[in-house]
């Protein structure tokens, strides 16, 4: 190749990489700033699915003087009620211990709080008194002992014992959540932390419920582009909304509510998806 032939094939190389670049630089001003007309837009879709599975977490706490014996009523309620969703089903890796809490009991009221010291006065200290030729009468004051460490652990000591365990279970026969239900009230449970309601194709639903949102985003920013004379040209970025972590709070809306008949209700879950989305516009009064 020729030395006239070698300068060529820069020269057109050159020139196509200088193409490729001018289109980003025209973005930004002398100062650095970019002059692009953009629209920011947010939208959220959802999707109602019925729910095939439901979690559960509750919990089991008992009173007792001795701490043992607290202890250890809590302890022979919990196995009574594993023992029963085993029976009706319930695998061990869907049965999860939460927490596990041990704590004192004080009576109502009591503070354990000694009085440091007390002033009384026995005649009134006006100002007319401090000219008087009368005797003053000083005032009196009195100091209770300062307690020792003992004195205040006895002073504050418990009435009684609390033992609890959170647990949450999977039940993922969904026809069976009713019946398991009762079934742990009877052994002991008596309290619930909170109810989840699923489902198995949960995933492909919130995809679904996604992209539902990525369409109304556009489709909201060619009505506003529209109205302001202006055409969408491309997105410049996509940004999802993400709720948040715990699974008992309202990350999914429940629907539907317990019947007279005090059968519960699954109703409809509503899966949602929410997306900030930021376009360009072309084809405006304000492009440069």
């Amino acid at each position: 190749m020729s030395i006239r032939s070698i300068w060529k094939s820069r020269l057109i190389i050159a020139a196509i990489t200088a193409t490729t670049v001018l289109p980003a630089t025209r973005c930004l001003s002398e100062d650095g700033i970019d002059t692009r007309s953009k629209l920011t837009v947010s939208a959220t879709a959802d999707t109602k699915v019925a729910p095939d599975s439901v979690t559960l977490r509750f919990a089991i706490e008992s009173r007792e003087e001795k701490v043992t014996d607290a202890a250890r009523k809590t302890s022979e309620q919990v196995t009574r009620v594993v023992q029963f969703l085993k029976a009706r089903g319930i695998e061990a890796r869907d049965i999860r211990t939460e927490s596990v809490v041990l704590s004192p009991i004080y009576p109502s009221g009591q503070k354990g709080q000694y009085a440091k010291q007390g002033y009384s006065n026995q005649a009134s200290q006006g100002f007319g008194d401090l000219f008087s030729d009368e005797p003053q009468i000083q005032a009196t004051q009195t100091e209770a002992p300062q307690p020792t460490v003992r004195d205040q652990l006895q002073q504050n000591q418990p009435i009684g014992y609390s033992a609890s365990r959170q647990l949450t279970i999977m039940v993922r026969d969904i026809k069976q959540f009713e019946a398991i239900y009762t079934g742990i009230l009877e052994r002991g449970v008596n309290s619930i932390a909170g109810i989840q309601w699923m489902n198995s194709d949960q995933i492909q639903h919130r995809r679904a419920a996604r992209m539902k949102a990525v369409a109304a985003a556009y489709e909201k920013a060619s009505d506003m582009a529209g109205a302001l004379d202006a055409k969408v040209k491309r997105v410049l970025s996509v940004q999802e909304s993400h709720r948040g972590s715990d699974p008992f709070g309202n990350s999914m809306q429940l629907f539907g509510s317990e019947s007279d008949g005090g059968s519960i209700e699954a109703g409809m879950m509503t899966i949602s998806a929410s997306v900030q989305v930021v376009f360009e516009l072309s084809d405006t009064e304000f492009d440069n």
